[in-house]
């Protein structure tokens, strides 16, 4: 390959592959972001029941840690969009903040352009109005809620403010929703229960499941178990389309990774590109991932990628390899390489974690891993 910036797509949502993106974006503005867009929990889950839209918390989140915070400008708007409003406070005082973002008075716009401060402005203002006073701004991130507002005045189509958000805070890299449609997560334990709602199952506002996750759909809603079809967005497998490599990253196994590739589309077109296609497992611990070896992700993950045709389409159309660390690695489960050594992918196994790390992936050492591959194209 002689582009020195090969086309790496990631599926991934949450705070895991943030430092990785933040070093890829120095070297590769090629990079490609695939989010999913279905978390139930916290701030999120108040904005997706007010305006019934997608979770737009790990899309924000993401975009920025590609944002160019080198400029002095972009580093204050992304100072600002960061920013999340008490979580305990009274509420005429947060909605007195609001109208202060939405004047253009608050101290946090100060320094900006007059353009970037009536695009913010404006947006602020559009959102009091349609929120109304009964919605209660606590612990709400105004970045998600500038997304929200342009969600609502693009006729609910959430490219455009993306795209908006993006040029805004200079992000080096494309970030895209994996899919148009609003949807939630449910699971089924291995005892039989099951949960409907991402923020049942992550281990993060609620104690970890009891027993590992036995497989998981996209539902109507928290209070709607019921499978629903979701599609994939245009936009995302116009991306997938044309990569030159394609990464199944760590992060959340169930709730980011395969929540990113659920929906109907993505492993049809994924399997139609021969770029290479690599899955980096978790280090640490994930609440997830209770009772599954690397064997089991993988199986998992390419059960996954082929529901939109289990007959046809092969698992080396979608999954080449899994990289991994054995000698420094914290893996939850112990690696048995023996049975790696049965999957029908090329296990490859090279330094991931530095002396720094504390047993998790180095970003830096990831991303110089994951450019030489995609450079090399030997897989």
């Amino acid at each position: 390959m002689e582009n020195k910036h090969p086309g790496i797509i990631f599926f991934s949502g949450g705070t895991a592959l943030n430092g990785l993106a933040a070093y890829l974006a120095d070297i590769n503005p090629a990079c490609s972001y695939i989010i999913t867009t279905f978390d139930s929990g916290g701030s999120s889950a108040d904005l997706r029941d007010l305006f019934d839209m997608p979770a737009v918390g790990d899309v924000r989140n993401r975009l920025i840690a590609l944002a160019d915070i080198k400029s002095p400008d972009k580093e204050n708007i992304v100072r600002l969009l960061s920013t999340r409003l008490p979580r305990i406070a009274d509420k005429i005082f947060l909605h007195r903040e609001l109208s202060h973002l939405a004047s253009g008075s608050h101290p946090l716009m100060s320094g900006f352009s007059d353009v970037v401060r009536n695009i913010l402005a404006d947006r602020f203002s559009l959102f009091i109005d349609l929120a109304g006073d009964s919605y209660n701004p606590a612990n709400a991130c105004l970045g998600n809620i500038i997304l929200a507002a342009g969600f609502m005045s693009h006729q609910r189509v959430l490219a455009p403010p993306i795209a908006q958000f993006s040029r805004l805070i200079g992000a080096r890299g494309i970030v895209r929703a994996s899919t148009i449609d609003n949807g939630h997560l449910a699971v089924r334990l291995q005892n039989g229960e099951i949960l409907a709602g991402q923020h049942l199952f992550t281990g993060k506002e609620f104690d970890p499941v009891p027993a590992p996750i036995d497989g998981m759909w996209i539902c109507s809603g928290v209070n709607d178990p019921w499978p629903r079809a979701v599609h994939a967005s245009s936009l995302a497998m116009m991306l997938i389309k044309e990569a030159d490599m394609i990464v199944y990253p760590m992060g959340s196994f169930y709730s980011s990774l395969l929540a990113a590739l659920s929906p109907h589309g993505l492993g049809q077109t994924i399997s139609l590109n021969p770029a290479p296609k690599i899955f980096v497992p978790n280090m640490g611990y994930d609440p997830e991932l209770i009772g599954h070896d690397l064997a089991l992700q993988v199986e998992r993950l390419l059960e996954v990628l082929r529901l939109d045709n289990g007959y046809a389409i092969k698992p080396e159309s979608v999954l080449n390899a899994i990289l991994i660390d054995s000698e420094n690695g914290n893996y939850q489960e112990d690696i048995n390489m023996e049975e790696l050594g049965k999957l029908p992918i090329k296990v490859i196994d090279r330094r991931l974690v530095s002396e720094d790390s504390d047993g998790l992936i180095d970003p830096e050492l990831l991303g110089q891993e994951l450019m030489d591959l995609a450079l090399r194209n030997e897989l």
